[in-house]
């Protein structure tokens, strides 16, 4: 192998493509980076055995070959040099890098042990819009479990029928979803409908990779065990939880006995003030809703109390209920909308929260039982 290529581009591939190597070493060889040279281009690939990445940069090549480099190490001795040619040559499993003042030589290991990565099924494949996929990322992701004590919640349901892609995440707490309308319609029947479960750290990697692209394809595997995202110039490999998502259509009511038109900003205000008693006893705040009024508090005994009232426009019976005030908060800073529509029915039962701005996009949070 001997190619010749920038170092400002080489230093971007290897930031992004050492974040998917193995830390737990289960071999050598997963400790790597893959170079390999195709159709022109290097490419880079890693992988954890759960998440696999495919980056391709350009490259002048002289030879075509492949090799393994240690990724900590190039990753870093890269970052260090200066922005400008660098060529790549291998003799005898030794790999050197030559820029204008600095020549070094790193050991390898060869391509053979490395793991091949699956293609993508070309008759599950579609193609979705970046913009609208990172904002539904970024208005979910949050919703999902971080410990794996119930590994089904900490991904993210992406259900699938003709024409629209519904995401769903919950830790048990809350629970967002959020719909797009496909590029193209899927060659589904009628009332025919995929799902499949994507870890959410695995999404939330694609929404980092993805920010140079309009346009983004998902599809299967052969086998069906994992999702592959092809970009412009990245791909991404992510496994699939098995498991069967809770059932979240249950918990939406066909009516509400109350219903809270309110400003988005005053109450993001009130609860931010309300959190610093809050952190004091459990995050709980309470919040009673009285006609056209709602009165948020939180109390603890340790440092004091708070107290705010807002004006907001209300329809239906009186009620209290009490949230973790965290919970209010990451539905808050993903909302755009000026007011925020809050429809519930007991101090017990799930609460809804819609975005105005944004039908497609709904968040439910269940309440705290309150301790008088």
């Amino acid at each position: 192998m001997n190619l010749s290529l920038l170092q400002e581009n080489l230093n971007l591939a290897l930031s992004n493509v050492s974040r998917f190597v193995s830390s737990k070493n289960q071999l050598p060889v997963l400790s790597n980076i893959l170079f390999s040279t195709d159709q022109g281009r290097l490419k880079l690939s890693a992988t954890n055995l759960e998440l696999s990445i495919n980056y391709w940069i350009g490259a002048k090549i002289d030879q075509e070959g492949s090799i393994t480099i240690p990724s900590k190490e190039i990753t870093e001795f890269v970052s260090y040099l200066p922005s400008g040619k660098l060529d790549l040559e291998l003799k005898n499993n030794l790999i050197t890098l030559s820029s204008e003042k600095n020549q070094s030589t790193f050991t390898t290991l060869p391509p053979t042990d490395f793991p091949e990565f699956p293609q993508i099924n070309p008759d599950t494949e579609f193609e979705i819009d970046v913009a609208l996929l990172t904002q539904a990322i970024s208005q979910i992701s949050f919703s999902a479990a971080l410990d794996d004590t119930r590994p089904i919640l900490t991904g993210i349901l992406c259900s699938f029928n003709q024409d629209f892609i519904r995401f769903v995440s919950t830790d048990g707490f809350r629970l967002s979803f959020k719909e797009i309308k496909l590029i193209t319609p899927l060659n589904l029947k009628t009332d025919q409908t995929i799902n499949f479960i994507i870890p959410a750290k695995s999404l939330i990697e694609v929404t980092k990779l993805s920010k140079n692209n309009q346009k983004i394809k998902i599809g299967l595997t052969l086998d069906e065990h994992q999702v592959v995202f092809l970009m412009d110039d990245v791909e991404l490999i992510s496994r699939l939880i098995d498991g069967d998502f809770p059932d979240y259509q249950k918990l939406i009511p066909e009516n509400y006995t109350t219903k809270i038109f309110i400003n988005h900003d005053e109450l993001l205000q009130s609860v931010k003030i309300a959190s610093v008693f809050a952190r004091e006893s459990a995050n709980v705040v309470r919040v009673s809703i009285k006609p056209n009024k709602l009165e948020l508090s939180a109390n603890a005994p340790q440092i004091g109390q708070n107290q705010t009232q807002l004006e907001v426009k209300t329809e239906g019976e009186n009620l209290d209920v009490a949230f973790n005030y965290k919970f209010l908060t990451d539905f808050l800073t993903v909302c755009k909308s000026q007011e925020i529509l809050v429809e519930l029915n007991e101090s017990l039962t799930p609460v809804f929260f819609h975005d105005q701005s944004d039908p497609s996009f709904t968040h439910i949070i269940m309440p705290v039982r309150l301790q008088d």
